[in-house]
């Protein structure tokens, strides 16, 4: 991976990298502009690149960027936080597991329960409350389009507010119109309440890059389903997987260790293990030592048979 990088990074010929780091990312990475799921990932803080770097990762730094350009990164190394670390394994694997329903939540909360409003019957009896109680005079598919271009923009103008009313106005702006939005029928309050909800949701993705790709992959599930119910979610979910499992990162799978199936790899990525534990590098990386840890030596049987000592 080391010769790659530094093979692509040479033939880089252009007058100016104004945008540092990204602009890098674009020009070693040909053919995948319009892939919006990162193959890098970025981080300031030294122990995030320290910790990549001893896994086996590759950092690249541009001059005049505070940002570490770190690669491959797979899917599951954009969910990896490092509070995670900074806590006890038990208290780090609740915090993954809450990250990860969160990253579920944002992507196929709003298009599940659009498909289950369009199609009562796919509900048990058990669950006919969450359907709703009335649809309004938009169709729900464009109610959750309009909410989700709606956070967007508000998501944007706090970007753009002052710092020290930024906060304030992004909670008066949702507050206030998603209630004024439910109140005058332009949406029904579950259109809000599960956009939000999915909102929470995609800022507990710990990479802002991958964020925005979880975005655009859950409204093209929700348009899908908007337009074809059942069937449409289905192709949804089969096309997006697929799309995933086609990407690489340099030329680590993009899903790995799901696809392929790596079961040691992937029970470090559900559960955080303790340091103790972690005694060899990721192999899909090929690390020249693949070893963290020395294996502790087996222990040793007793010498029998032998003379005893005198009392």
């Amino acid at each position: 991976i080391v010769d790659s990088v530094r093979e692509k990074i040479k033939v880089i010929n252009i007058d100016g990298l104004p945008m540092a780091e990204k602009a890098v990312e674009e020009l070693i990475t040909p053919g995948t502009y319009w892939n919006p799921f990162p193959r890098v990932r970025y981080t300031e803080r030294p122990d995030v690149a320290a910790a990549h770097l001893l896994d086996g990762h590759v950092l690249v730094l541009v001059d005049t960027s505070p940002s570490v350009m770190i690669l491959p990164a797979t899917f599951f190394h954009h969910l990896q936080h490092a509070e995670e670390f900074r806590q006890s394994p038990t208290v780090g694997v609740y915090l993954r597991w809450v990250r990860f329903g969160g990253v579920l939540l944002s992507l196929f909360l709003t298009p599940l329960w659009l498909l289950l409003a369009l199609e009562p019957g796919l509900l048990p009896p058990e669950l006919k409350f969450i359907g709703p109680k009335k649809v309004g005079e938009i169709p729900l598919f464009l109610q959750f389009v309009m909410a989700e271009v709606a956070i967007d923009m508000i998501r944007m103008a706090t970007i753009h507010t002052p710092s020290p009313i930024a906060t304030s106005t992004g909670i008066i702006a949702a507050v206030l119109l998603g209630e004024l939005a439910s109140r005058v029928g332009l949406f029904i309050p579950e259109v809000t309440l599960y956009t939000a909800t999915a909102a929470i949701g995609t800022f507990l993705t710990p990479s802002f890059e991958l964020a925005q790709a979880n975005r655009l992959l859950r409204l093209f599930i929700l348009i899908l389903t908007g337009f074809f119910r059942l069937p449409g979610f289905i192709a949804g979910l089969a096309l997006s997987f697929v799309f995933l499992v086609l990407t690489r990162s340099f030329g680590v799978p993009y899903l790995w260790p799901l696809i392929p199936f790596d079961l040691k790899a992937l029970g470090s990525v559900i559960v955080r293990p303790p340091v103790a534990v972690q005694r060899s590098r990721p192999s899909v990386l090929k690390p020249l030592d693949p070893d963290r840890q020395p294996r502790p030596a087996p222990a040793r049987k007793p010498v029998s048979g032998g003379r005893k000592r005198p009392p």
